[in-house]
Parts: structure tokens; C-alpha cells; sequence
């Protein structure tokens, strides 16, 4: 019952967010159908030194000799961002709501929030991390999304769905 549930959660999760329609991928699938914990499920958070507060980790670790780089840099000139892998950090300002497949980061409360899906649905994060602060790293991308991508991700409680950036996470840290 556990695998059919989990493989059923992959099928019917965040479908329409852009990502190549191989996004679930074959050892996701593989790992639900066996049973054994997907890449998607959260890990508990790594305990934190005693003068040191807690943070959330998911997905692959953070190059910390990546030099971080200001999210209105990259909002401001996406074109020079894109491509490249970067380290950011900001106010987590939403999250989806089915899955946790995605999150919109913005720098500052009131800042412009850029879509950040969680890469190939390898990870997910808390549905509750809205007003957080987050590291993240992973790839800007520039794709403008269709209609029904739109729709979809708007479904889930996106608001950042009409600008083609995006920066597609390998790796989250919450605090």
C-alpha cells in the first residue's frame, strides 16, 4: 500500500512546472516502486553546533566556495546570470502547496519573487517554509512558460508565473 501511495504521489505531483516531461526520472519511480525512501523525501534537519541555530538541509550540499550572489543581481540582469550555476539567498515568500516541488524566493519583504522549482522533483521542501530565510544554489534558467504551465503552477499558490527567469535548486538551506 506504502509503494503504490508513493509512487501515485510522484505521478500526480507537480506535472506542468516545465521541467522536462522525464522529470520524475527512472530511479525515482524505481526507488518508490521498491519501496525504499525516494531523494524527494525530507531528510530530518543535521544537528546544529550549540552557538549555532538549526538549519534545514535538502537536496545536494551547497558549494560554500561559490561565492554568493545578491538575488536583485539577478533579477535585475537575468541575461548575464543565465546558464550558470549561482549560490543566493533570501525570503522564502511561497511555497507549493501539493508537493513542496517549489518555492518563490525575493529578496527582502517586499522584493520581485523568482520561481525556484526543486530540480527534477529530486527533493521537496516543507509546505510550511513560507517566511523563512533560505540559501539555495542551482541553475538560472530563461524560459518563458506556456499558458498551462501557468495555470498549473498558479493552482499550487505561484504568483511569480509570468517571468521567464528561474533558478532550478540543487541544493536548499533553511534557517
Amino acid at each position: 500500500m506504502r509503494r503504490g501511495l508513493a509512487l501515485a504521489l510522484l505521478l500526480v505531483g507537480c506535472q506542468g512546472t516545465g521541467e522536462p516531461s522525464a522529470r520524475l526520472g527512472a530511479t525515482a519511480a524505481s526507488e518508490a516502486t521498491r519501496g525504499e525512501p525516494t531523494r524527494g523525501e525530507a531528510r530530518e534537519p543535521e544537528p546544529a553546533a550549540a552557538d549555532e541555530p538549526a538549519a534545514d538541509r535538502f537536496g545536494a550540499a551547497l558549494d560554500e566556495g561559490l561565492p554568493l550572489t545578491e538575488l536583485a543581481a539577478i533579477v535585475r540582469e537575468p541575461a548575464r546570470f543565465e546558464g550558470r550555476v549561482v549560490r543566493t539567498e533570501g525570503q522564502i515568500a511561497r511555497v507549493c502547496q501539493r508537493m513542496g516541488c517549489w518555492m518563490e524566493l525575493r529578496e527582502g519583504e517586499d522584493g520581485p519573487a523568482v520561481r525556484v522549482p526543486m530540480a527534477g522533483h529530486r527533493f521537496f521542501l516543507p509546505r510550511d517554509s513560507a517566511g523563512r530565510h533560505a540559501q539555495m544554489q542551482g541553475r538560472v534558467v530563461l524560459r518563458e512558460l506556456s499558458a498551462e504551465d501557468r495555470a498549473h503552477l498558479e493552482s499550487e499558490g505561484a504568483v511569480a508565473t509570468a517571468s521567464a527567469l528561474s533558478i532550478q535548486a540543487t541544493g536548499v538551506v533553511i534557517d
